[in-house]
């Protein structure tokens, strides 16, 4: 093994003479360009970039592999929303621009909606030569945000959404263990935000729809008076206006949406158009109401958390596929029950008399999370958290967590070869699924 095999691994991924050296200059130059254009990218007022030629449908739902078939259409950029772009390399480039402000991708079903969504998405990383995305660039903070039933929440303000609860129950400190769809959402979109996601990106498909929209006939059904959830048609220009957060958003059945949208682009075929100036004359000759809000949206979280030391009592949370953690706490952290609303809304522990476990941390809803290596990197972070046990906003320790270097995270015996580099904002959505956390307002 000493004499024959290592020194044959060596020479295969250490050696520059073991290298196509041709495939690894392109592979360099690719992502030089692709960093480069996201840089520009809020220079030129734009959450994300297509190129011409992209291919963006996949093999399968579950592969990025790209779709290789004659019938192929490759992206095409539709005249008004074209953009040019000179990269260092490449040269001069042109695409869509996607604005900041309200985009909608609109269009019927089987057209191409989602999967344009989709390779935005997963624009926040850079693709390899090949891939058929190399062109395909995003805001790197773009957010996918999701219905999540029963996802647990702790300590989040969601009254810009969920307000004025049956029996007085206040809404500015929020925990529950079993989440709603609606609520999922206003979580989801209250602890990107926190975390200063820029961009959210969300798909109509997988939205709860009471949260999206409340039409005319169920306005005069049920009063605002009466009805605790401020859909997102009435916060989504406040979000962009007063916080500076854009949204992307595949609209296929939810009409009222054209008021509030900036830019609207029509999928047809899988080919793009713009009919921004058409839908804007179909909400003016079909006017529909949209709610005003009855409060401001107010500031941003701004929680306090420590990650109990208890978590890694038996041994460190390890990963066990790209959406799961597997978590081995105390015995005694074990018997607290998951945070509830308490008569004031705060979060309260209670101690059960047959203890509750959750032993895995499920990160399913978690789209941007593309590689299990990246699950491990942050298992190895919620580990790193257990050891200084002070208080720290949210913020602070995910930016002490993505700081620190791969080869110092703990990784048992030796250095873990396996990690990937997670975005800050995958590290704080699993923080705020993990159920043992201590979180404060």
């Amino acid at each position: 093994m000493f004499l024959e095999t290592l020194p044959q691994l060596v020479e295969r991924a250490l050696m520059y003479r073991s290298v196509d050296s041709q495939t690894m200059h392109a592979l360099a130059a690719s992502v030089e360009d692709q960093e480069y254009l996201r840089s520009q990218l809020k220079l030129l007022s734009l959450v994300a970039f297509i190129g011409n030629g992209a291919v963006l449908p996949r093999v399968s739902g579950v592969s990025n592999m790209p779709l290789e078939t004659n019938t192929v259409v490759r992206f095409r950029a539709p005249p008004e929303l074209q953009v040019m772009v000179e990269l260092p390399n490449q040269g001069t480039v042109v695409g869509m621009g996607i604005r900041q402000g309200v985009t909608l991708i609109c269009g019927g079903g089987f057209n191409g909606k989602s999967t344009l969504l989709q390779a935005i998405e997963r624009g926040v990383y850079n693709h390899a030569p090949g891939d058929g995305r190399e062109l395909v660039v995003t805001d790197a903070t773009a957010t996918k945000i999701k219905a999540e039933e029963g996802r647990f929440v702790c300590s989040t303000d969601i009254r810009p959404f969920i307000n004025n609860l049956p029996l007085g129950k206040t809404t500015d400190a929020f925990s529950t263990a079993d989440a709603s769809g609606s609520t999922s959402m206003a979580a989801s979109i209250q602890e990107a935000v926190e975390v200063e996601a820029s961009t959210l990106l969300f798909d109509e498909d997988t939205c709860a729809t009471n949260f999206l929209v409340r039409d005319g006939r169920m306005q005069q059904l049920v009063s605002q008076d009466c009805e605790p959830i401020t859909p997102l048609v009435s916060r989504v220009r406040e979000l962009w206006e007063a916080k500076g957060v854009s949204s992307i958003m595949v609209i296929g059945g939810c009409g009222d949406y054209l008021d509030v949208a900036d830019t609207v682009v029509s999928m047809h075929g899988y080919v793009p158009s713009d009919a921004t100036e058409k839908a804007k004359a179909i909400a003016q000759c079909m006017p529909v109401v949209i709610e005003i809000p009855q409060i401001k949206y107010g500031p941003a979280l701004n929680r306090t958390i420590i990650v109990p030391k208890e978590l890694a009592a038996h041994k460190p949370p390890k990963a066990k596929t790209r959406w799961s953690i597997a978590l081995f706490p105390s015995d005694k952290l074990s018997s607290l029950a998951p945070p509830t609303i308490s008569d004031a809304g705060a979060a309260t522990h209670e101690r059960t008399d047959e203890p509750e476990v959750f032993p895995e941390l499920d990160l399913t809803a978690l789209d941007q999370l593309v590689s299990v290596s990246q699950t491990r990197a942050i298992a190895s972070m919620l580990q790193l958290a257990t050891q200084n046990t002070r208080r720290r906003t949210m913020r602070s320790l995910v930016s002490d967590m993505c700081t620190t270097a791969l080869g110092d995270l703990p990784a048992g015996h030796g250095v873990a070869g396996n990690l990937a580099r997670p975005r800050g904002i995958e590290v704080a959505l699993a923080i705020n699924r993990l159920r043992y956390a201590q979180i404060q307002p």
